[in-house]
């Protein structure tokens, strides 16, 4: 696989697909989140009435009003890299990983419509973006990704050396 190639790979128990891609797919995701915030921190700091001083606070709470936090856990075997995120409400397809040698990406956004029974409410945040560096480096050809019941869990084979 060439750098910068988006591959479907294995899907999970539900229907769809988790894609699992490398190089700029995941970037233009990334940079359309910021671009988001910004955009809401902004408004943030007009309501305020222009005053300087609390951009941080805006961006945090930007932040927070648009991305779902991610409750992440990592652990490693002598073969693989394993990663665990509780993403309650996405369905696989609303899911992209990325993964690069020593970094996994993991990012989503909620379909809105039509609203869901197992959704999050309608004011919760509607994305994901969350980016985890890893113990060890992996090979992204073997990765897979499934989710189950809200659990998504990466598999993903460390570099033979």
């Amino acid at each position: 696989m060439r750098h910068g190639e988006g591959v479907n790979r294995h899907s999970g128990q539900q229907n769809g697909r988790i894609e699992i891609v490398s190089g700029k797919g995941l970037g233009e995701f990334a940079s359309s989140i910021r671009d988001a915030v910004a955009r809401r921190a902004y408004e943030l700091f007009e309501a305020r009435g222009y005053q300087h001083g609390n951009d941080l606070e805006d961006w945090f709470r930007a932040e927070s009003e648009l991305l779902h936090p991610l409750k992440v856990e990592t652990w490693e075997t002598d073969r693989e890299v394993v990663v665990t995120a509780q993403v309650p409400g996405f369905r696989p397809e609303e899911i992209k990983v990325g993964i690069e040698p020593q970094r996994a990406i993991i990012s989503g956004k909620l379909d809105p419509r039509p609203p869901r029974a197992d959704a999050y409410p309608s004011r919760a945040p509607l994305a994901l973006y969350h980016t985890l560096d890893l113990p060890a480096k992996v090979d992204s050809s073997g990765a897979s990704a499934k989710l189950v019941d809200g659990l998504l869990k990466l598999e993903l084979p460390k570099v033979v050396r």
